[in-house]
């Protein structure tokens, strides 16, 4: 069996990608707040292949939600709680490993911390299912450092006890160098944006997508490979292309993008298989609500 494995440094970016916190730049003091996203993305079939031997194509289909309210506790704290959900279908080819769908649902707690009027901190659980019934619970630490109304810095760090990568870390920035030009190097979704108008702005970048999930008890027999029944599978896309972004009332905004999806992969890590897929054209639409 051909084995290739993913390089660490792309494993960490991927992995760090997982974090569907949505987390802003700094707490929103006062009253209770929410902060809702819709995503759905689409990305075309092209070939899928495990090492050497191509297995036929595969097209993805990603559907994501979560909602958060942000409680009150005093004037520097926040809890957090909502929830979050992500379904992905592939369309495979016969009797290959590529699985149907990968699904997830979790609680989001949390609590974020306005340290002064620099520092902010966030820490977050999403205790759920991640597939055939499986629990987990990824962490995520935030900590935001607002230099100037231009410039924040952002520091993270990450631990998923069912990834390939358990734990990871990276540093992110907010950069407005130019009243219409803004720099934000933040995953899940690095892009630099051009505004046109203060409710419509062009963007270009990349966006990273994915998830640790666990297959079904008889997943590898109903496709003749016994040792696959309820393994953990990481699954990571890479996508670049360019966007529109529309503010539609105050908190309120629609993105539409359009580009490549560049890198396709499924990670059995426990079993040491990799398939491999190529590019394919793909588009994207997202739903933000802070309010």
């Amino acid at each position: 069996m051909n084995t290739i494995r993913l390089p660490l440094a792309l494993a960490a970016l991927l992995t760090l990608a997982l974090l569907h916190a949505q987390t802003p730049m700094s707490p929103r003091s006062g009253a209770t707040t929410y902060d809702l996203v819709a995503e759905f993305s689409y990305a075309g079939r092209s070939d899928i292949g495990e090492g050497s031997r191509r297995l036929g194509e595969i097209s993805t289909t990603q559907a994501r939600a979560s909602a958060v309210t942000a409680l009150p506790l005093d004037a520097s704290n926040q809890f957090l709680i909502g929830v979050g959900a992500q379904q992905l279908e592939f369309d495979p080819p016969a009797a290959s490993l590529v699985p149907a769908r990968l699904s997830s649902l979790a609680l989001k707690l949390g609590w974020n911390r306005a340290i002064d009027a620099q520092w902010s901190f966030r820490a977050e659980v999403d205790p759920g299912t991640y597939g055939a019934g499986s629990f987990g619970a990824p962490l995520a630490l935030r900590a935001i450092y607002a230099a100037s109304r231009e410039l924040q810095w952002a520091f993270g760090l990450n631990y998923d006890w069912r990834s390939s990568h358990p734990l990871v870390g990276g540093v992110g920035v907010r950069w407005q160098f130019a009243p219409e030009w803004t720099l934000s190097f933040l995953l899940p979704a690095p892009r630099i944006e051009w505004a046109l108008t203060k409710d419509f702005s062009l963007s270009a970048g990349a966006s990273l997508r994915g998830g640790t999930f666990r297959v079904a008890d008889n997943f590898g027999r109903a496709r003749g490979r016994p040792a696959f029944d309820g393994q953990r599978v990481d699954y990571r896309e890479i996508n670049v292309g360019v966007g529109a972004r529309w503010r539609l009332a105050p908190g309120t905004a629609l993105y539409l993008g359009v580009g490549a999806l560049t890198d396709r992969r499924f990670e059995f890590d426990d079993r040491n298989l990799l398939l491999n897929g190529d590019g394919a054209p793909a588009a994207q639409l997202t739903l933000t609500s802070a309010f």
